[in-house]
Parts: C-alpha cells; structure tokens; sequence
C-alpha cells in the first residue's frame, strides 16, 4: 500500500502546480487585466459575463482592425475611437459595468497582444482618442 501512496502524492502535486499556473497566466493576462481589476467590485455573475465579454471583444479587436485599418498612423485614431464607440455601446447593451477607461485599456492590451501597430504609434493613436 505505501508503494502506491507516493505516486499519488505527486500526482497530486502536480496537478496543484498545474492549475496554480493556469490561473496565474489567466490573471496576468494582458487582455483580460482591465476585467480583473473590477473583481472585487462585481458580482460573480457579473464577472462571467465580464469575462466573456472581454474574450468576445478581444476576438472582435483583430477582426474590426484588419477590417478598418490600412496599416497608415494617421488613420488609427479614428478607428480606435469608432472601435471604442462601438465596444461601449455593446457593454452597455448587456448593462456591463464598463467606463470608457477601461475600455481603452482593454482594446491597448488586445492591440499589443495581437501585434496590430507599433507601440509608439499605439501610444501616439492613443493620446489623440478621447
């Protein structure tokens, strides 16, 4: 019996790490940031559908963007702020708790993630949308 018992405890061990993981690359992820910080102000359904929301828009990001945007700095806050206008009205068609901000910080996140523009011209879009 004792042979068995130590192949379970790393067994065990090893699905803790595992998920200890998971979760940490979940929490830490660049894209869904703007969403955790309202955690501890939301109600768990809420968070859900925070969560969903954000995997959604992130996903609607990349396909708004190579949609919209020829690839020219000049053009990127005008998109940007017809994007966020865009997302903001669908938060706030579900009643998400979501102010401009965040927004914002969630569509930078998505856009570093996604590797659309470079980071100066992010930033330089960025300080132009309002």
């Amino acid at each position: 019996m004792n042979h068995l018992l130590l192949p379970l405890i790393l067994l065990d061990l090893v699905a803790a790490v595992i998920v200890v993981v998971v979760v940490h690359k979940l929490r830490n992820s660049a894209w869904l940031a703007p969403i955790w910080k309202l955690a501890s102000s939301v109600s768990p359904d809420q968070m859900r559908a925070l969560e969903a929301f954000s995997r959604e828009q992130h996903q609607r990001i990349a396909e708004y963007m190579r949609a919209s945007w020829s690839g020219i700095p000049d053009q990127l806050p005008g998109v940007l702020t017809a994007l966020l206008d865009e997302m903001e009205r669908t938060a706030r068609a579900r009643s998400l708790p979501l102010e401009r901000d965040v927004l914002k910080t969630m569509l930078a996140s998505s856009l570093t993630v996604h590797r659309i523009a470079k980071g100066s011209e992010r930033n330089e879009a960025f300080k132009r949308v309002a």
